[in-house]
């Protein structure tokens, strides 16, 4: 046989053999899919719940510390903060009202946090300009779960003084004092639109003032109470004196009464 007929043969096989490998492959390649089973079961449930939100713990110097667990609230806050990018470039510092605390996923780790003018877990930083309303909304719900009557109701009890002033002088409240102080804040009606409250009250001074410090003489609140009933909490621990809550309660006649030296009722 002739060279030219062995090369012509060679060829044939050849492209008979990749003709048939060809076709292999593409049938692999779409064969119907099969079902992987994965045993290892806690590292599945691990990656599915290392993100989930169980419990968040708000901490402050000053007031009281609040856990969360309702599962609908924490839902719906993760659900926030994880559409904030980590971030990229540059970012701008923090403002005063920052919120701190602690949170605890599925998996049991925990991380530190802050939300304020950026979001930091952990030590990663998330922010981009086009999220600054998503993330004044967070510190916002998180605030809203701090600042409320059953905390500053807290104050007023043995282990603060509390000074009530007004243009005239001012007293320091006995603790039977602070007890009717107490249950009118608890009993008053909390506010939730502050810049509409600041507006309304505007550049006034308060009609009567209620100060709170630490058994050190350390000035924590400062309470503003206007003729209206409106009463304005302000933090006066940290810099800034920050609006912390508004609420409407009894306090101007019982105030009246404190400073005239009337008898509590």
């Amino acid at each position: 046989m002739s060279s030219t007929l062995w090369r012509r043969v060679f060829l044939a096989v050849y492209m008979l053999v990749m003709v048939a490998a060809s076709l292999w492959i593409v049938g692999r390649a779409f064969a119907p899919g099969s079902m992987v089973q994965i045993h290892d079961q806690e590292a599945v449930m691990r990656r599915r719940t290392s993100n989930v939100l169980t419990s968040l713990t708000i901490s402050d110097p000053c007031w009281p510390d609040v856990t969360i667990t309702d599962q609908d609230f924490l839902f719906a806050l993760g659900q926030q903060m994880s559409a904030i990018p980590r971030v990229s470039g540059q970012f701008p510092g923090e403002a005063p009202g920052k919120i701190t605390g602690t949170m605890i996923f599925a998996d049991g780790s925990q991380e530190e946090f802050a939300a304020g003018t950026v979001l930091v877990i952990g030590r990663t930083v998330y922010y981009s300009p086009q999220s600054q309303e998503e993330l004044e909304d967070i510190r916002t719900t998180l605030a809203a779960q701090l600042y409320t009557l059953q905390n500053l109701a807290t104050f007023f009890a043995p282990g603060y003084h509390v000074t009530l002033s007004d243009e005239a002088g001012a007293i320091l409240l006995s603790p039977e004092e602070m007890g009717l102080a107490r249950r009118a804040i608890l009993e008053g009606e909390q506010v939730e639109d502050l810049l509409e409250v600041s507006q309304t009250v505007g550049d006034r001074p308060p009609r009567y003032t209620l100060t709170v410090r630490d058994t050190a003489g350390v000035e924590l609140l400062r309470l503003g109470v206007y003729a209206n009933e409106s009463t304005q909490v302000y933090d006066s621990y940290h810099s800034g004196q920050q609006l912390l809550l508004c609420f409407s309660g009894e306090l101007v006649p019982l105030c009246q009464g404190l400073l005239a030296g009337d008898d509590p009722p």
